[in-house]
């Protein structure tokens, strides 16, 4: 048995139905199958393979000659490394300065007359101990010199070492969490990114579904999609917002002293600028989507909340958008002069009006990664 599609309302059906299970559509004759009696289309069948994807896995990169000649041309003056890694030059210091000194041999019979008291070492007149032994009679005994080389103590050293390294540790641990947090940050921004353009591909993709049935389905997913987007957006903006503010009223000298939060509202106001961007793609997916299901009551209600998102963040007022643009280090006027004139027509929105449908190209916004601005058609 093969389908075909309705050709009242292009829902798949058998070739034997003699009528539409979806809409009710019947020929002529109710009595022969739809498929001898009016011109319809053979739904494609594709066969494919899926196969797991195995991406090659790269081996760990060695050195280059270049690179490591030129480490071995760098540490290989004691002065780079006494300046880059003074600990460790430290414990070098150490190792090789070795003391010399002259020690008297003799045998333990000696050794204890001169614990007892009765051999003694001679000193001269300048209170220098000579190598020779006196006993109470005044007899002389020679005594044999040996060199010997006294190697230092490393303790302190070793231990100063292992100071550095501990505190290295932990300042590379503290910097490692810093760019985990960063990371993490950027990746959440994306994850709430990708919903809004995710939608957007649902959009034009459902869009070219030939079945109504399943283009109906496909067309609620692809607007209950863009409404989680939009919502997660616009929470966030409004987060984001309510702290630029409040930053905005600090003095100059607070904000000289607060180094670490000026960056944390440069960040906020780059978030902010593409939620603001991806929000009002969402609200354009929303309102096509329910435009192609011949829906306008819906459409009508997505700009009514639109406008309330507005209105509350006073984004009607350009100064709020100057304000971003101010505290954001890529300077985005051209999106503030589209979204002003968005926010003015969005604002005299009149819901009583007829809204006619057509697909709307979307507003961009450049990432801070990369610097190029995402763009869609």
């Amino acid at each position: 048995m093969s389908r075909i599609l309705c050709p009242e309302c292009g829902t798949k059906i058998s070739d034997k139905a003699t009528k539409c299970p979806h809409c009710g559509f019947q020929s002529a004759d109710p009595k022969r199958p739809i498929s001898e009696q009016d011109k319809y289309e053979m739904v494609p069948i594709f066969e494919y393979d899926i196969e797991e994807w195995q991406p090659n896995r790269g081996d760990l990169s060695i050195i280059s000659y270049e690179d490591n000649r030129s480490l071995i041309q760098y540490f290989g003056k004691w002065e780079n490394i006494k300046v880059k890694l003074p600990a460790i030059a430290e414990v070098i210091g150490a190792m090789a300065g070795k003391d010399h000194i002259m020690v008297a041999k003799m045998d333990s019979y000696v050794k204890d007359l001169i614990d007892k008291g009765i051999y003694r070492f001679t000193i001269d007149k300048q209170g220098e101990i000579l190598p020779t032994i006196r006993d109470a009679d005044g007899f002389v005994k020679q005594v044999i010199l040996e060199d010997m080389t006294l190697t230092p103590n490393l303790t302190q050293s070793l231990n100063n070492l292992s100071t550095h390294a501990v505190m290295a540790q932990i300042l590379d641990e503290i910097e490692y969490v810093g760019d985990a947090i960063r990371e993490i940050h950027v990746e959440l921004q994306n994850d709430r990114l990708a919903m809004a353009e995710g939608a957007r591909d649902k959009l034009m993709q459902a869009r070219l579904i030939q079945d109504a049935k399943l283009r109906e389905a496909a067309m609620l997913d692809v607007i209950h999609s863009a409404t989680d987007a939009k919502r997660v957006l616009m929470r966030n903006f409004s987060q984001n917002m309510y702290h630029i503010t409040e930053h905005s009223q600090k003095s100059d000298f607070q904000m000289m002293l607060d180094f670490k939060g000026e960056k944390d509202v440069n960040r906020k106001a780059i978030d902010a600028f593409q939620a603001l961007v991806y929000i009002t793609n969402s609200v354009q997916t929303e309102c096509e989507g329910y435009a192609m299901l011949g829906e306008y009551e819906p459409c009508k209600e997505c700009l009514e909340e639109f406008k309330s998102f507005i209105l509350e963040n006073k984004l009607n007022d350009r100064d709020t958008l100057l304000l971003l643009n101010e505290n954001s280090s890529q300077k985005r006027i051209e999106v503030v002069d589209e979204f002003t004139d968005i926010a003015a027509r969005i604002t005299a929105f009149d819901p009583t009006e007829r809204i006619d449908y057509t697909v709307h190209s979307l507003l961009t916004a450049e990432h801070e990664n990369g610097g190029e601005p995402d763009e869609q058609e």
